[in-house]
């Protein structure tokens, strides 16, 4: 069996004035082996751009294994 990378998703948690509890933002059809490093670096720099808190990141890959 072989396991073969399909996809990735990250979902970052926001909070801010509005959204205490925390908003979501999907960003869909990320490169494989994305490292934890950029991953929170984007988060951080979408804290900068909508004056938010940067909560937490949440990575979904998809792989198939088959034959």
């Amino acid at each position: 069996m072989k396991k073969s990378w399909i996809k990735s998703t990250a979902s970052y948690t926001m909070i801010g004035d509005g959204h205490e509890k925390g908003v979501r933002q999907n960003y869909p059809n990320l490169v494989a082996n994305v490292s934890e490093e950029k991953l929170i670096k984007f988060g951080e720099v979408l804290a900068d751009l909508s004056g938010d808190t940067f909560q937490k990141v949440m990575l979904n890959d998809t792989n198939v294994i088959a034959e």
